[in-house]
């Protein structure tokens, strides 16, 4: 995991402790003042950024940040998740992330074919999961600072080639391993299927070939600094925890008897192994692919086509910055849940929006197809599929059959297409196989 080169450590935050010891104190005024602040729902201010704004009337920065701070305490919630020193990570489920949940549980849910019920037919959902799979394995490795351009990345995976240099590598293992994740949907996460992930994303990429799933020691010296300036951000646990705390970990991700909502576990499950770094690279590409395997795991079926490593790219410094928050003020993971729900949330709606324009142009292709008036209804009717099925084939007799006609007719039909540009014809055996040419779309549009 890459820290982005322009942060910068987190200023001390007033300690509430200290404030309220003091007798002067008017807490009921604090809380009074602050509550609109703290109830927000579009925003979860950390320190260094609250301090640069107009506080309440009545109340000075430090009193406001206190204030706050009391009303993000009230039923904060510890996880099995702990620091080095022991201390557990807790979040409190704000107005602003029920908010998100919410949007995120109606967008991820039934909406897609409700809003969009003809946008993804089996073969759009095939060719899509491949996009999805490609764009997240891609955006990822980029994170991680994979130095190839996105069109290189797609020819590289669609040409099925092998790989020429450590860069290129980490865009095919990422992929691989994001296929590897759905095949693991439905089964228990445990230590060793981390360290195949971990294997699957890392292996020829790094500079110890042998730690490619597997944990680091005490010799790897691992720390995370800010690429620009060189200062360390993060200090890892020591490695002689990491077994019992990918142990702790597994155990938080199975455990279904204590109910947390799943979008929420999966960002803690991103967090937690970005936080432990148990390996010497590849931590930040094998936090995410957790997360998929959690939401995908909890039913979030819709993640087979999303790629969240796209808008994490985007806002690569606020997402790294949520990291150094949350770990800076008093492990409040609330700063890394607020910043992925929003993530998320953009995500689903990404798709949302290619989905609505699909079925938008789809409707403009068959209004256009409809005021053709050199082709029959039969011809219509097979154009239309094959705008909808780019990889539908046909022949004579499937013609035939489908349309109720005779083989000259259906000849006619299906050779007058490709006079026109529209079908190739090739043989199989003893039939002429039919297909549509590469620029249907543009010659139906012309």
């Amino acid at each position: 995991m890459r820290y982005h080169k322009g942060m910068k450590p987190r200023p001390k935050a007033p300690k509430v402790e200290e404030y309220i010891a003091n007798p002067s104190t008017d807490l009921v005024q604090v809380l009074l003042h602050s509550a609109a602040e703290a109830n927000r729902t579009d925003r979860y201010l950390s320190w260094d950024e609250l301090r640069y704004r107009k506080p309440p009337e009545g109340l000075d920065s430090a009193a406001w940040w206190v204030g706050i701070k009391l009303h993000r305490m009230q039923a904060r919630q510890a996880l099995p998740l702990l620091d080095k020193k022991g201390n557990p990570f807790s979040f409190t489920v704000t107005r602003m992330m029920q908010s998100l949940l919410h949007l995120i549980d109606m967008q991820g849910g039934g909406s897609l074919h409700t809003r969009t019920p003809n946008a993804l037919n089996e073969t759009d959902r095939n060719r899509y999961l491949m996009t999805s799979l490609m764009e997240e394995a891609i955006m990822s490795s980029l994170l991680e600072g994979a130095v190839v351009t996105r069109a290189e990345a797609r020819e590289l995976l669609r040409s099925n080639r092998h790989p020429i240099n450590e860069h290129e590598r980490m865009v095919t293992n990422n992929y691989r391993t994001m296929q590897l994740i759905l095949g693991w949907k439905d089964e228990a996460l445990t230590p060793g299927r981390i360290l195949s992930l971990h294997r699957s994303m890392t292996e020829g990429t790094i500079h110890q070939p042998e730690k490619a799933g597997s944990l680091r020691t005490n010799a790897d010296k691992v720390r995370i600094e800010a690429t620009a300036s060189g200062e360390v951000v993060h200090i890892p646990p020591p490695a002689e925890q990491l077994p019992q705390r990918l142990e702790a970990l597994c155990t938080f991700a199975n455990n279904d008897a204590e109910y947390m909502h799943p979008v929420l576990k999966a960002i803690v499950l991103h967090f937690w192994l970005a936080y432990d770094h148990p390996f010497i690279d590849g931590n930040g590409r094998t936090a995410r692919a957790l997360f998929y395997w959690s939401m995908l795991k909890a039913g979030y079926w819709l993640f087979e086509y999303i790629s969240i490593s796209q808008e994490i790219y985007k806002h690569a410094k606020s997402y790294y910055q949520a990291f150094t928050h949350s770990e800076e003020d008093e492990n409040d993971l609330n700063y890394f849940l607020t910043d992925q729900l929003q993530t998320i949330s953009q995500s689903i709606s990404n798709l949302l929006e290619y989905l609505q324009r699909r079925t938008e142009e789809q409707k403009r292709l068959n209004d256009q197809l409809r005021n053709k008036q050199e082709f029959n209804h039969r011809q219509k009717a097979l154009l239309s599929r094959l705008l909808k099925n780019p990889d539908y084939r046909t022949s004579v007799t499937a013609h035939c059959r489908e349309f109720q006609t005779v083989r000259q007719t259906a000849r006619t039909d299906l050779n007058s297409l490709v006079d026109a540009g529209l079908l190739l014809v090739h043989k199989e055996g003893n039939e002429f196989i039919y297909m549509p040419a590469a620029n249907l779309k543009q010659l139906i549009c012309s």
